[in-house]
């Protein structure tokens, strides 16, 4: 576990050092944190109670990258519930000289294991190189909750296979339907027939891999949408333009009707091509920040799917509070999705963008 994983992605590993945050506001050079969720962030005088204690709970959070603004989001939502439920959340960024590292995570989960923290919230960069980690916060009896990215594998809807770890629960997006969703989105832009490109965000990462299979599945009912190639832009705006630049060259005239990408990255060559005078092929994302909002608000994206960060580390504290407490009826076992509703043109005015790319 001594090795450092390199995932060359702008999702996960822009330049950037490791982050102690402590508070609802994350500052990032040039991006702005508009929210920290749709939930109240002011913080109110309500503790936990046991044995008729007051109990300020100290929670560590573990995020593979901080300097990521979506993944800055997720830990501003965990602060922010946090201090609103009387209790604080230390968030640690898995991030060394600017590249994610598995090792650095680790260590981050063995410091909160020698603090003795009450819970540990775990957004790792890989999902089952970090099982030996959690092994030993499970030894040292303190719980474990997975967020936005799961401790081992999904089985299915209502499974994941933690690798022999105990993991409260996991809280995150469903990749598959998430995939889904975008298919849907590809159907409606083309009317369920003519050529498109899928793109790729990081080979082999389990968003991108679960994503695509969600889409296909919705391919395979409509034969008269044909991929015609599946290139990868790696998560970053720069690789997302390249291949952009690519399709149009190879493709000229209506031969496109549709490209989908895994990754919010989409509305950078979805301006190019609107800037270029491309305005016959459809082009959806994932993801809503800011930039995408804009995208579809002026006609250069089709539209998105949109999973809520805040919400994610919001309910993984509320999970790690009512476990802490007792309330183990009140956590979803094993696994709690949360919403994916899509956005384009009908309804993007009135949906805000909590963050920023």
């Amino acid at each position: 576990m001594n090795e450092i994983k390199q995932v060359p992605r702008d999702v996960r590993g822009r330049t950037g050092h490791r982050w102690l945050v402590m508070g609802c506001a994350v500052a990032l050079a040039g991006v702005s944190l508009a929210a920290c969720g749709t939930k109240s962030t002011t913080p109110t005088t309500t503790t936990a109670k046991v044995g008729g204690a007051t109990t300020h709970y100290k929670i560590g959070s573990v995020i593979d990258d901080m300097t990521n603004p979506f993944l800055a989001v997720v830990g501003s939502g965990e602060q922010a519930e946090a201090k609103k439920l009387g209790s604080s959340v230390t968030v640690l960024s898995g991030n060394v000289a600017g590249t994610i590292s598995l090792s650095q995570q680790v260590t981050d989960i063995q410091t909160f294991i020698t603090e003795k923290v009450n819970a540990i919230l775990v957004t790792a960069s890989d999902s089952v190189g970090i099982i030996p980690a959690i092994k030993k916060a499970n030894a040292a009896g303190i719980p474990v909750i997975a967020v936005n990215t799961p401790v081992g594998t999904v089985t299915g809807p209502k499974g994941v296979n933690t690798g022999g770890t105990k993991v409260v629960t996991f809280v995150g997006a469903d990749n598959t339907a998430y995939g889904v969703a975008l298919g849907e989105l590809v159907v409606k832009a083309t009317g369920g027939k003519g050529n498109i490109v899928m793109i790729h965000g990081t080979l082999g990462t389990e968003p991108d891999t679960l994503r695509f299979a969600g889409m296909k599945s919705v391919f395979a009912k409509y034969p008269g949408i044909k991929v015609l190639e599946t290139p990868t832009d790696n998560w970053t705006n720069s690789a997302n333009i390249t291949v952009v630049q690519n399709i149009l060259s190879k493709y000229p005239g209506t031969k496109l009707k549709a490209v989908v990408a895994t990754g919010p990255e989409m509305y950078a060559g979805a301006k190019y091509a609107r800037s270029h005078g491309n305005k016959t092929i459809k082009f959806i994302a994932g993801d809503y920040p800011k930039e995408v909002k804009a995208a579809i608000e002026s006609g250069a994206l089709y539209g998105t799917v949109n999973q809520d960060p805040a919400l994610q580390g919001q309910l993984g504290v509320e999970y790690a509070i009512d476990w802490l407490n007792g309330h183990k009826s009140l956590v979803p076992q094993p696994l709690k999705y949360t919403g994916l509703p899509l956005i384009t043109t009908t309804n993007v005015k009135s949906v805000p963008a909590l963050w920023s790319s």
